[in-house]
């Protein structure tokens, strides 16, 4: 009886682990997609692009910023941010002036959160 109890549960076991997956039948095959060409776009952007690449992709978030570091928001949904340290232009530049041929030295990987309205 014992062993008979043991293959039982053993061909239980196995028909949960070969079953379909149920995930895989809800996934949105077009926000999938969506999500991949946004990755795909982030990971162009790296040390020593400008700012004026990066505003091609991102756009400016609201909140606390200086041209050395700040919030950027996707431009296709507000909800994907990323974090990005600059390299300012010239070593006598405003820490409140934000230049087009400023380069990233640091980004973030993308995240998720609310937006941030002024």
């Amino acid at each position: 009886m014992k062993n008979l109890t043991c293959v039982l549960l053993a061909v239980v076991a196995l028909g949960f682990l070969v079953a379909p997956s149920r995930a895989a039948d809800e996934v949105d095959k077009n926000l999938t997609k969506q999500m991949s060409d946004i990755l795909t776009e982030w990971k162009e952007i790296t040390p020593g692009t400008t700012r004026t690449e990066l505003l091609k992709v991102f756009t400016t978030e609201g909140g606390l910023s200086t041209a050395k570091h700040r919030t950027f928001v996707h431009r296709r949904c507000p909800y994907i941010k990323v974090d990005v340290d600059f390299t300012l232009s010239d070593p006598k530049q405003s820490i409140v002036d934000e230049w087009p041929t400023d380069t990233v030295s640091k980004i973030s990987k993308p995240y998720l959160e609310w937006s941030i309205a002024d």
